[in-house]
């Protein structure tokens, strides 16, 4: 009887073990949409975030009619000290966009951070404590199936890197001659650079900094977050939450995610040819690179 029992349980077991396999997970996440203008949802957010236990670690204006904010804990600062490059997930960014009479809160997915960017931790805590504070509609972001398996050897498209390639910006003699150096680059007047947040990864030599990209002159074009959102967020829920920028500094090296991967892994749907695609932004991942490269120049 218990030999035909497990044998009549098996099949189902196997399902079930089959679609836990097969988890897939959307980059944002929509919190709610209401008609709350820009600057007082802002505030509500802020106040909805710091009482669930986040601290905002720093918040700008990508576009006109936006505000994102980046938000950490000491949990989740203590989740990404779990991993060789946790840093690319110690920033959580919330979004606020007020179009069309309506305003969106939403936020990038902790989850799908957590195997895009390989942490060996769990951050559904982080997950549910955003959803809680904020409210959670929907994930969206993604037709394709997204499962684990797949973020964690993501990459777009053959000879494109993975998350493992990242651009190397710079050596220095110290982690803090590394810091002081990416400071310095972030706090020129006049260019398109900007530091919106620095988070510390304790227990290790490990800081992460987001970078806002605003063109200061037709030069810049390429790596403005504004010409970027035009071509690659144009339907559905604003994802915004793309940016800032990370760039991490590991010891006393420098380094950033190339936005070959980290474009193409916020935005998996996107083709790589026609109006919104690509390679309407073919210039802009030699532009980062080269644009983070002199913010850090050694030399």
């Amino acid at each position: 009887m218990k030999t035909r029992f497990f044998l009549f349980a098996l099949p189902a077991l196997l399902i079930c073990a089959s679609a836990m396999a097969e988890t897939s997970y959307q980059p944002f996440v929509l919190a709610s949409v209401n008609e709350t203008g820009l600057d007082q949802q802002s505030a509500i957010t802020a106040d909805a975030l710091e009482a669930a236990g986040f601290e905002i670690a720093g918040q700008y204006s990508p576009l006109e009619n936006t505000r994102v904010m980046v938000v950490t804990s000491d949990e989740l600062k203590n989740l990404a000290a779990q991993s060789d490059r946790g840093g690319y997930g110690a920033g959580q960014r919330v979004s606020i966009s007020e179009r069309d009479g309506k305003t969106e809160v939403a936020f990038i997915n902790p989850l799908y951070i957590q195997y895009a960017y390989r942490m060996d931790a769990d951050l559904q805590s982080i997950h549910d404590q955003l959803s809680g504070a904020l409210g959670n509609q929907q994930a969206f972001g993604a037709n394709k199936k997204m499962t684990p398996k797949k973020l964690a050897k993501y990459h777009y498209k053959p000879m494109m890197p993975y998350f493992d390639d990242p651009l190397k910006l710079g050596s220095f003699d110290s982690h803090e001659a590394a810091i002081a150096a990416v400071e310095e680059g972030l706090a020129v007047e006049g260019d398109a650079l900007s530091q919106v947040y620095r988070i510390d990864i304790p227990g290790k030599e490990q800081t992460v900094f987001g970078v806002g990209m605003k063109a200061a002159s037709d030069d810049d074009e390429d790596i403005d977050e504004a010409h970027q959102l035009a071509i690659v967020d144009f339907e559905g829920f604003s994802k915004v939450a793309y940016f800032p920028y990370e760039i991490i500094v590991d010891g006393a090296d420098v380094e950033a995610l190339p936005m070959k991967f980290r474009m193409a892994v916020h935005f998996p749907d996107l083709p790589m040819m026609g109006s919104h695609s690509f390679i309407k932004l073919s210039s802009s991942p030699g532009a980062t690179r080269d644009a983070f490269e002199k913010l850090v120049d050694s030399e």
